[in-house]
């Protein structure tokens, strides 16, 4: 079988070196490249620098793009017609060619799959855009079983397309446990025998290399990563699936992690249905995804430009090859994911966007101005589209939970929200989630007042939007919260607050009472959290001063003063939430609060994102 193999590797290398591309051909030379404010043409030759895809000019870039779906599958979609659509309408800065080995693929004709590669490689050069070549293994999912014929494509393309330069190479599709566990090591090894044909030929391209459990582990590279120059690692994710705890979260948290230890992250696939790439799409969660994705350029394709008829292909079945390419045919995905590509406009200016999330209780649209309260839990959520007592937010839920028999209820007077702590098991709560800007470091702040003479409890919590608490009607309690990196108790006695913190084991708290000077009974209070939802430290910047924030940690201000316990400022996070999760939700209770309650409001509420998180 190896004598085989072989000699039908040299032949496959002869016939290949002379046959002439199979759909277009294209020179190579920048010269022939159509658009002059292309992708390729205004930043050429791709490097990694740091952790961060980068132009020639070693800024940092992020490339958007799609995916073809299996050339062998849906390849009479892939013409000048729809390919110039995309390339060109659409604004796609890169196109992944995804040739499967098995299932039909490269091994039952390497020869035209081969060709078909080299001519969608010569349309995206035509057109100044990147290609990049996915070795679309799937089954097996180790990928040494294809070792000896990724050999032979790769010494192909690296050879006929390095003069380009617009070429990356994704050399082992989604490793996985389909027929046993694949672990890092066994990708490491088929990495260490292509990586070098390649870079024989094309010395300073970028390659992709694929992670762990169907590429969604870089995170598993750190520490133990590849020894060449210009390499990054897969992440796959599909924004619906839901199969794990706190699944999303997990995901965004394994893209952090391998970043904060060095590993370079490509996302060269991902989809807005589950990871079948069918089923119903989760839209909010995407855009999660990709707020985080820009925050931290990081470069991405979505899965898949063509008319399969699962959820996750942009185009309805049918219209493959002649189209119409309108909008008439395109699938819901497809009119989600096309003003993505474009907008905002590509920045290949190295900066890196900044979010700031305001929720202005004054805008919007809301359903009343007070609550009362009443015999049964009343539960209002306010999101755009679907308003509830309050106004919604631009992006994201705000909700409110009124206790039965509550002694006090809410009202909102212009951009103040009020509301009593209840006397009842089940507290008045008030939280925002699903934020759709994300980050594992921000900072969470809002004006906090106490507007009578009672006494009583109030909790503040912040977290992250898959844990429970944000969304539920349940008490807060001292057992374990899922999905919350702060708890932060305010007893509110007669002249003062005495701000308690929650352990970092989850289950009691320590008192701050000599800092009870800067929570005053009266008056406003101006709260920043700056929060560090990562496994090593993190610097800011407040007011024109740098801070370290060590890992899984906090740092509060009251009124521009820095809070400190026993001559330390750094107050360690609750332990209730997966490292590198974003912050993106925040919530205020009221409980224990007897006779006359306890009535406090909260205003200013903002939620940014710190550089590096």
């Amino acid at each position: 079988m190896k004598m085989s193999l072989n000699v039908c590797t040299l032949f496959l290398l002869v016939f290949l070196s002379c046959k002439g591309d199979m759909l277009m051909k294209a020179g190579d030379s920048t010269n022939n490249i159509v658009s002059s404010n292309s992708a390729f043409h205004l930043n050429g030759r791709l490097k990694v620098v740091g952790t961060q895809l980068s132009n020639e000019s070693g800024q940092a870039i992020q490339l958007r793009g799609m995916s073809t779906h299996g050339l062998q599958y849906r390849g009479n979609c892939y013409n000048n017609t729809s390919l110039n659509l995309l390339m060109r309408d659409w604004g796609a800065d890169i196109l992944r060619i995804s040739m499967y080995i098995q299932e039909g693929g490269y091994e039952s004709n390497p020869v035209y799959y081969t060709n078909f590669v080299d001519s969608l490689v010569n349309k995206c050069y035509s057109e100044g855009i990147y290609a990049l070549i996915d070795w679309h293994m799937l089954h097996p999912g180790d990928p040494n079983h294809n070792t000896e014929l990724a050999k032979v494509f790769f010494q192909h393309v690296s050879q006929k397309h390095a003069s380009k330069g617009n070429v990356l190479y994704e050399i082992c599709n989604e490793p996985n446990d389909s027929e046993g566990v694949v672990t890092w090591p066994m990708i490491k090894n088929y990495a260490n025998q292509i990586i070098p044909i390649i870079r024989a030929n094309d010395p300073n391209s970028v390659i992709i290399v694929g992670t762990p459990e169907s590429a969604s582990r870089p995170d598993l590279v750190v520490g133990n990563a590849l020894a060449y120059n210009n390499l990054m690692y897969t992440m796959h994710f599909y924004a619906a699936d839901s199969w794990q705890t706190n699944h999303q979260g997990r995901r965004m948290g394994y893209v952090s992690k391998a970043i904060a230890g060095g590993i370079p992250v490509f996302v060269t696939e991902f989809g807005t249905q589950d990871g079948w790439g069918d089923g119903a799409n989760d839209f909010a969660m995407s855009a999660r995804w990709l707020k985080f994705l820009a925050e931290r350029k990081i470069s991405w394709c979505n899965w898949n430009y063509s008319d399969s008829p699962l959820s996750g292909a942009v185009w309805k079945t049918g219209t493959c090859p002649n189209g119409p390419w309108t909008d008439a045919n395109l699938k819901e995905s497809g009119l989600w994911i096309r003003p993505r590509i474009s907008s905002p406009a590509d920045d290949w200016t190295g900066n890196f966007p900044a979010w700031e999330w305001e929720y202005n209780l004054a805008s919007g649209t809301g359903t009343s101005t007070q609550i009362s309260p009443g015999s049964s839990i009343q539960v209002s959520e306010s999101k755009s589209g679907t308003p509830g007592f309050l106004p919604y937010p631009t992006n994201g839920t705000a909700r409110t939970v009124l206790a039965a028999n509550a002694g006090a209820g809410f009202s909102l007077t212009s951009s103040v929200l009020q509301f009593g702590a209840s006397n009842a098991d089940v507290p008045n709560k008030f939280s925002f989630y699903d934020i759709k800007e994300v980050s594992s470091l921000a900072c969470v702040s809002f004006r906090l007042s106490f507007n009578n003479s009672t006494n009583g409890t109030a909790i503040l919590s912040i977290g992250n939007s898959e844990g429970s608490l944000y969304k539920n009607s349940a008490a807060y309690s001292n057992l374990k919260q899922q999905g919350q990196f702060a708890a932060i108790r305010f007893l509110v006695g007669n002249s003062s607050t005495n701000a308690q913190y929650r352990y970092a084991d989850g289950t009691s708290y320590f008192h701050r009472s000599h800092d009870a000077n800067l929570f005053a009974r009266s008056g406003n209070l101006d709260i920043e959290v700056y929060c560090n939802n990562t496994e090593v430290s993190k610097v800011y910047e407040r007011a024109g001063l740098s801070y370290t924030l060590p890992a899984t940690s906090l740092h509060m201000f009251v009124n521009g003063v820095q809070v400190k316990y026993a001559g330390s400022a750094d107050i360690a996070s609750t332990g209730e939430t997966f490292s590198y999760s974003p912050i993106d939700a925040f919530m205020f209770s009221g409980a224990n609060s007897t006779g006359n309650t306890l009535n406090f409001s909260v205003s200013n509420i903002k939620i940014k994102s710190l550089t590096g998180g």
